[in-house]
């Protein structure tokens, strides 16, 4: 009989790590509190590059290297089973009139990426051609569905309580309802709320709120992703423009403000002067898993026999969750 694990939290870590281990034998449930793929997985832009690689920590980049290969792939493969259209774009990234122009340059030829000196609005810039995208949305929409066909247990809107015991093997966790999931094995997928859920984990992953925009098709034709000074923006299939995003320290409060909505637009106007007046279709908020030098936990907890981690991804998840899935599966493989 296969081992039952049940991965708590269902944004794209959770999801892919479920998915890992479906198709490795194991019998999973996931459960989230919300629906699939609606708090930062749905949020973000969708680039599978971190922005910006040589400001952190090898780790960071080691995991987000898989990405661009693991998504063209997997986005294929969505869209023959569900007939949704992933995005995946190989739309390139253009850093603009970066400060740190050596440390990028030294980066780069030190892990065999490939760029090009050019310029932007008289400004010079780097380009780096193979960087990727994807459209979140449409990724967690069909990756529910494929869950569903290769037979995940799909539980939404059901919220586990915070446990209260160390040191030993759970054989379930309770809901706030009063049920009990039962499993084998318990990967925390989630996030930003990982600290809601096992007591040897206060602290150590906390909540960052980012504020985006989206404008309406206007002509304009954006050839490359738009980098500079921690702001970006970029263009999906159908010709709409995302910018953003912030970087602020509120808790779990998801609601927007003009400030920021102003701050992103001059940006905006700058990179992109065909938007300058314009008023975005859509603004919104949401809440990252941030933690020390933005490198992720992926462990099994210190104080539980049968329980892993696999959160705090910071802005990253996307691009990091397929090779975390790889790590928290190899965990569990070892330890079962």
């Amino acid at each position: 009989m296969s081992l039952k694990v049940a991965v708590i939290g269902a944004g794209i870590v959770g999801c892919l790590t479920a998915i890992k281990l479906q198709e490795s034998g194991y019998d999973v449930t996931i459960i989230d509190k919300n629906e699939i793929g609606k708090e930062s997985s749905w949020a973000g832009a969708g680039i599978l590059f971190p922005l910006m690689p040589w400001e952190y920590e090898p780790r960071v980049f080691e995991l987000c290297i898989y990405a661009a290969n693991f998504y063209k792939n997997f986005s294929s493969k969505l869209f023959k089973i569900t007939g949704i259209d992933s995005e995946f774009i190989e739309s390139s990234l253009l850093c603009i009139d970066p400060s740190d122009k050596k440390t990028i340059l030294n980066w780069a030829k030190n892990n065999n990426l490939n760029f090009n000196e050019c310029s932007f609005l008289n400004l010079p810039s780097y380009l780096f051609p193979k960087v990727t995208q994807i459209r979140p949305p449409r990724l967690m929409k069909a990756i529910k569905l494929f869950m569903q066909e290769i037979g995940i247990n799909i539980r939404e809107n059901t919220s586990l309580i915070k446990l209260k015991k160390e040191g030993y093997k759970i054989e379930s966790w309770p809901t706030t309802e009063n049920e009990q999931i039962k499993a084998d094995i318990f990967v925390i997928t989630s996030g930003a709320w990982t600290s809601n859920l096992v007591i040897d984990h206060e602290d150590i992953i906390y909540p960052v709120r980012g504020q985006m925009i989206q404008y309406k098709k206007i002509e304009v034709n954006m050839k490359h992703i738009l980098y500079s000074d921690d702001f970006y923006i970029l263009q999906r299939k159908d010709g709409v423009i995302l910018a953003g995003s912030t970087v602020e320290y509120v808790g779990f409060d998801k609601n927007t403000d003009a400030t920021a909505l102003n701050e992103l637009m001059k940006k905006t106007s700058i990179l992109v002067p065909e938007l300058k007046g314009i008023i975005p279709e859509n603004h919104w908020a949401g809440i990252r898993p941030g933690t020390k030098g933005n490198i992720p936990i992926i462990k099994k907890a210190e104080n539980y026999e049968n329980i892993f981690i696999n959160s705090g991804h910071y802005r990253y998840g996307l691009t990091m969750a397929p090779m975390s899935a790889e790590e928290i599966y190899k965990l569990i493989l070892e330890s079962s």
